[in-house]
């Protein structure tokens, strides 16, 4: 049976929760001043630095991750022609995704906004032999990208591309509607098949929800909008709703040519999108 010492202990263990819900309302907080108030530029920054920092994305490193989720394989099943063929594959990080689609047949050619997990796709490539050709840019820069020593190298001045593939959530990245718009469009005109992303989803709530003020001043401004979160291990997201992504693919002049709103555990949504047949 316990005695007084034990509950006293109990009920301080108890009180620290206290502490969680102030964490988690700090995290709120920090997600909307940050989203509200940072530029596009402070924020694009932050997160080449989150991904830079992280070893699981560098090549060389014996963290790096391999292999496709088991969401992304169900993606190129459903969604990619067969292979062989010719995959453009944006925001690639050290190149997990490009090099799992080589070994599945494909050529890949996978750029990234960080010059060093370029290089280390770069460095594993050649010690591989995977038909993998590293470039260097942003969504932002399509379709002029450069090489690790820095020569430009225009996309349009090669055949399309079999599909494209927008990097494990960087679609979500994106902060402006307008950006992932434009990358859909970039993307699609130097691509024959399907462009292809993951995202983070939000799921529309029925009834009213409760706003916090600091939101609601800063939508009032323009500052941000619905969706627009950030955490210190991931940098800026966008948590968008099946409607919007819809809205963005038919605004880039594609239709929805595959979904998956699967976001339950070991999944993550994505979609397909291409250009209209006639």
């Amino acid at each position: 049976m316990s005695g007084p010492l034990s509950r006293l202990g109990a009920r301080v263990i108890r009180a620290s929760i206290l502490a969680d819900r102030a964490i988690a309302h700090f995290d709120r907080v920090r997600s909307l001043v940050v989203t509200s108030l940072a530029s596009d530029a402070v924020l694009e920054a932050y997160n080449d630095l989150a991904y830079r920092s992280t070893v699981v994305y560098d090549a060389t490193a014996p963290q790096f991750r391999e292999q496709l989720f088991n969401w992304e394989t169900e993606l190129v099943d459903r969604a990619f022609p067969a292979p062989p063929g010719r995959v453009l594959v944006g925001g690639a990080g050290g190149g997990r995704e490009a090099f799992e689609l080589c070994a599945r047949g494909f050529t890949v050619t996978a750029f990234e906004p960080s010059h060093a997990l370029a290089r280390s796709m770069g460095d594993r490539a050649r010690s591989s032999g995977a038909a993998v050709q590293p470039l260097v840019g942003r969504y932002q820069d399509l379709p002029v990208l450069r090489t690790l020593d820095g020569q430009p190298v225009d996309l349009r001045d090669q055949a399309r591309f079999d599909a494209a593939l927008l990097g494990w959530s960087s679609y979500s990245h994106i902060r402006q509607r307008s950006e992932r718009v434009a990358t859909l469009a970039a993307l699609a005109r130097l691509t024959e098949g399907p462009v292809c992303a993951s995202f983070f989803l939000r799921r529309e709530t029925p009834g009213p929800a409760a706003t916090h003020p600091l939101s609601a001043w800063a939508a009032r401004r323009g500052l941000r909008r619905e969706g627009d979160r950030f955490t210190p291990h991931i940098g800026f997201f966008h948590q968008s709703t099946v409607e919007e992504i819809d809205g963005e693919i038919a605004e880039a002049g594609l239709v929805r040519v595959g979904l998956s709103d699967n976001d339950g555990d070991g999944y993550w949504p994505w979609f397909a999108a291409a250009r209209p047949r006639p």
